[in-house]
């Protein structure tokens, strides 16, 4: 009788251990995870900037020009995620891009004395970079994980002020002038985005971010620059740089 009985235990608790196990497909975010990613950018490049209408001087100007960018981009990034006992996915991302991200001006005037000038403008970022905290919480089965994002943004840009006037110097002489300033910028990003789990090691991601990159002089006090309306001695040229950032991703999560 006591045979039978154990048997019978045994035989029930294998029938119901099915039951009680996880499924073999539940997904975890916890842990660290590498990726590759491939976008579309673009934003402006804005260019305040300073000078005086004549040579000598006298008469003082400011103002701002505008410029819109474009270009693909694509690189990779790493992280890590911890799912905390209530549900919530924080984390932390760095990510690194290379851009074709870049916008281009071109100008002419034609000064008080008949005198033709033109001017060319450009800007663009060759790399961009983030290091990133995430915050997310999964839903559908935890598969689907809305998240919003945001930190540190650094990236290469590069900004040309070229001046060209064939008859605007002494004796009509021609002038020109080139300027350009290539650095290393720091500044700040946010952003929101989607990542969906296929199973437990790989998720596909879409995400948006805006990146400020802050500002860098292109011209000096002893250039000459022209743009529309404008005709400036002893010009200063800034260059803001900024972007939108939509991109997809997969990583693959350990």
């Amino acid at each position: 009788m006591l045979r039978s009985l154990l048997l019978a235990s045994a035989v029930a608790a294998c029938a119901a251990a099915p039951a009680f196990a996880a499924p073999a497909d539940a997904i975890t975010w916890t842990g660290p995870y590498v990726g590759v990613n491939l976008g579309y950018g673009g934003g402006n490049f804005n260019y305040p900037y300073s000078g005086t209408t004549d040579a000598a001087g006298t008469n003082p100007v400011t103002g701002r020009l505008r410029q819109s960018s474009t270009g693909v981009l694509g690189g990779g990034q790493i992280g890590y995620n911890y799912e905390t006992p209530n549900g919530w996915v924080v984390g932390l991302e760095t990510d690194l891009d290379g851009t074709g991200i870049n916008g281009r001006s071109a100008f002419s005037s034609v000064d008080g004395a008949g005198n033709a000038s033109s001017d060319e403008i450009k800007s663009q970022i060759d790399y961009l970079g983030t290091v990133r905290g995430r915050i997310g919480r999964p839903m559908f089965d935890g598969r689907f994980m809305p998240y919003v994002t945001g930190g540190f943004a650094y990236g290469r840009v590069k900004s040309i002020a070229d001046f060209n006037c064939s008859a605007c110097g002494t004796d009509g002489a021609a002038v020109s002038n080139f300027d350009s300033a290539a650095s290393t910028r720091t500044g700040w990003t946010v952003g929101a985005g989607t990542e969906y789990a296929l199973n437990n090691h790989l998720s596909f991601k879409v995400e948006y971010l805006y990146a400020d990159l802050g500002r860098d002089t292109v011209a000096n006090d002893a250039a000459q620059f022209t743009g529309p309306g404008v005709n400036l001695f002893n010009a200063n040229v800034q260059a803001d740089a900024n972007a939108n950032v939509v991109r997809v991703g997969l990583n693959y999560r350990f």
